[in-house]
């Protein structure tokens, strides 16, 4: 694989990224993610998860909780940081495709 090709990929790779973060802030801006995510799962099921590992509970069902209650952190920052990786695609394509283009042009001066 040459220079050109290696280029090519990391151009896909970073606006496949770059579309899965255009994806997930059209997902969190809809007002039925509002409602359900951010209203039902982040908020109430997260308060509910807190507030049931202060009940009575042996350990296997306080370990339950507990996954549950990193599986909500684990949601939000999976989307933080594909929003994240995301902005950080919008140079990186820019720095790529300058370097297909000085790529290109010293194929054409061979």
């Amino acid at each position: 694989m040459n220079d050109l090709e290696q280029v090519e990929i990391q151009i896909e790779m970073a606006t496949r990224i770059r579309k899965l973060r255009d994806n997930c802030v059209k997902l969190v801006e809809n007002p039925l993610w509002k409602d359900v995510i951010d209203e039902g799962y982040f908020k109430e099921e997260a308060a509910r998860l807190v507030m049931a590992k202060s009940s009575n509970m042996n350990a296997e069902q306080k370990q339950l909780i507990d996954n549950m209650i990193y599986g909500v952190g684990a949601l939000a920052n999976w989307l933080e940081s594909v929003i994240r990786r995301g902005s950080e695609m919008d140079q990186a394509i820019g720095e790529h495709e300058e370097t297909r283009e000085d790529l290109l042009k010293e194929e054409v001066s061979k």
